[in-house]
């Protein structure tokens, strides 16, 4: 970007100047101290905590990334801008009535969505995703079905995804894919301890004795996939961790935060109760499993797990309630939404040595940081904390120390092994006042602050009005550093 250039962007990269030097502070009564100790690492930040969702529901994907044309490429530029690298699919709930085999070849079968209503044609299925994936440089993550598929149906997707020279590889070939899709992450099922679902695991012990003999033909299939398995309640949790932790990559979390009416702040409060959780979940795999298998059989033919069990965020975001469409899953999210996002990303670092992966439900229309319409798409609020923090945060999590008495401030600390830049991620959420934060950190040279900020916190983007989201950055010559109201700041300087 140009020193001087001011630029007015709707396709998926951020708006804003970059201003040299310092700016006039911005005086506030409100004040916190961060220390930060680059020296403590806590944890490796996996990328992959950045990853997205696609689902067949509502118009997440005819009408959002596909249409009878291929993929639309104004949605296409903005999801590539978001530097994906992670891309869960087909679901999700439908996954419990989805046969991958229907989304392949030339002649495809349309077939009812039980799940979310209309039909399907199929026109978009495995080998539609991993072009996709491959265009915007994420990993495939496939959810087999577990309801109303098969073990062996599983295996095949896995033979077809990952195989050289047998019956399905070669049916991939025929398609005209001729390398393996290596394809590492596979979740055996989606929610199966819901009861209104479609499917018959409700109860764990079912759930454990049917994960077992999908994971051992997918593994016979390939020895280097990664396994997600179902989480739930503590019970469930503690059942599925103690039986399947040999062949257990990931545990699965489901957070969805929302506000309650007419009152803002509450968003702050239940994103907390999703960090609650996290712990929660992170003290049972403590408990339950060992951080390395041993006495696993060779008879099972395929090795046991190698790291110790991570937790899988594969649905996170924001879900309220009145969106539109399909079962009112068309959101629109305004700044306190994004400063909702931000607090859930300082979450996923501060826990980073427990949580492996993230997805948030989901890409474009349902619950999502990309609206379309027909003929033009628009980047949500909840984009721009996305994008920015996948930009510049660092891959190994750090310790700190805050005060701040408001408890309006949410941070995070991290720092780039490669680079020894230290980021220091605050979100203001208090939505009136400015706050002074002194610095404590032992850097050379200056701070450089990207920011960003809305009119207020009901600000929103709409496919017919501007961009209310503002992004700047400028230079910090001190350890004073004062961050506006509603507003988020990724400060980086060098150790």
């Amino acid at each position: 970007m140009n020193r001087r250039s001011f630029m007015k962007m709707n396709t998926g990269l951020l708006t804003g100047v970059m201003v040299p030097g310092t700016v006039k502070k911005l005086f506030s009564n409100k004040t916190a101290e961060i220390t930060v100790h680059p020296e403590t690492v806590t944890g490796d930040i996996s990328p992959n905590i950045y990853g997205q969702f696609i689902e067949h529901l509502g118009r997440a994907i005819y009408g959002g990334i596909y249409d009878e044309k291929g993929f639309r490429k104004d949605v296409l530029s903005k999801v590539q801008a978001l530097h994906t690298p992670l891309m869960r699919y087909p679901g999700g709930t439908v996954t419990k009535i989805y046969h991958w085999k229907d989304g392949i070849g030339q002649n495809r079968p349309v077939r009812k969505n039980l799940i979310w209503g209309g039909n399907d044609n199929n026109h978009f299925g495995t080998d539609e995703f991993m072009e996709y994936s491959r265009l915007i440089g994420a990993d495939p993550f496939l959810t087999v079905n577990m309801s109303t598929g098969t073990a062996e149906e599983a295996a095949d997707w896995v033979e077809y995804c990952n195989g050289a020279d047998t019956y399905y590889a070669g049916l991939r070939k025929q398609n005209g894919h001729e390398q393996p899709y290596k394809v590492k992450y596979w979740g055996l099922g989606n929610e199966e301890a819901a009861k209104e679902d479609a499917g018959t695991l409700q109860d764990p012990q079912d759930y454990i004795k049917k994960a077992w003999y999908y994971a051992k033909l997918m593994k016979l299939q390939d020895p280097e996939i990664a396994l997600i398995m179902v989480g739930d309640k503590e019970n469930w949790n503690k059942q599925i961790l103690q039986e399947l932790h040999p062949i257990c990559d990931y545990i699965s979390l489901h957070l969805y935060a929302s506000t309650k009416p007419g009152d803002p702040a509450s968003l702050f409060t239940s994103i907390a109760e999703m960090e609650t959780n996290i712990r929660a979940t992170a003290a049972q795999i403590k408990a339950f499993t060992p951080e390395k298998v041993t006495n696993f059989s060779k008879w099972y033919r395929f090795p046991a797990r190698q790291q110790p069990v991570k937790i899988a965020l594969d649905e996170w975001g924001i879900w309220e309630a009145g969106g539109e469409g399909a079962y009112g899953l068309e959101m629109k999210y305004n700044w306190n939404h994004a400063l909702g996002v931000a607090t859930f990303l300082n979450i996923f670092q501060r826990n980073a040595d427990v949580i492996g992966l993230a997805t948030w439900a989901q890409t474009v229309n349902v619950l999502a940081p990309i609206m379309t319409d027909a003929t033009s798409s628009v980047c949500q609020t909840i984009f721009y904390p996305m994008e920015l923090y996948r930009r510049l945060c660092g891959n190994r999590s750090i310790a700190n120390e805050m005060s701040d008495t408001n408890n309006a401030l949410d941070i995070a600390t991290s720092i780039n092994d490669k680079t020894g830049m230290i980021t220091v991620a605050i979100v203001n959420r208090d939505s009136k006042d400015a706050i002074d934060v002194k610095i404590n950190a032992k850097i050379t040279g200056s701070w450089t602050a990207h920011e960003l900020n809305a009119p207020s916190i009901d600000a929103v983007n709409t496919l017919k009005g501007p961009n209310v989201v503002d992004y700047k950055q400028r230079t910090v010559n001190s350890k004073n550093y004062t961050i506006a109201a509603h507003s988020i700041a990724i400060l980086q300087a060098r150790v």
